[in-house]
């Protein structure tokens, strides 16, 4: 099912989801990658991380779930 059945609220989730997890994945690579540089990451990068991968997966689960529901709708009606 396209992206656009679903509504802008469940859109605006999934591209949410996947950018904050994007990003996380990014600071987890900075933060590895300055760590074998022998080099003090901000905590700001540390934050990113440890935040960012639970709230894009859950920003992602609710485009699913939003995705079934819009699904079950149009087979209903069918």
């Amino acid at each position: 099912m396209p992206a656009f059945l679903t509504g802008p609220v469940a859109r605006t989730s999934l591209l949410l989801g996947v950018s904050i997890t994007a990003a996380s994945f990014a600071a987890l690579l900075i933060i590895l990658g300055l760590y074998f540089a022998e080099a003090i990451p901000h905590p700001g990068l540390y934050w990113a991380a440890l935040w960012g991968f639970p709230v894009g997966f859950a920003l992602m689960c609710l485009y699913l779930v939003a995705n079934l529901k819009a699904r079950r709708r149009l087979a209903g009606s069918a």
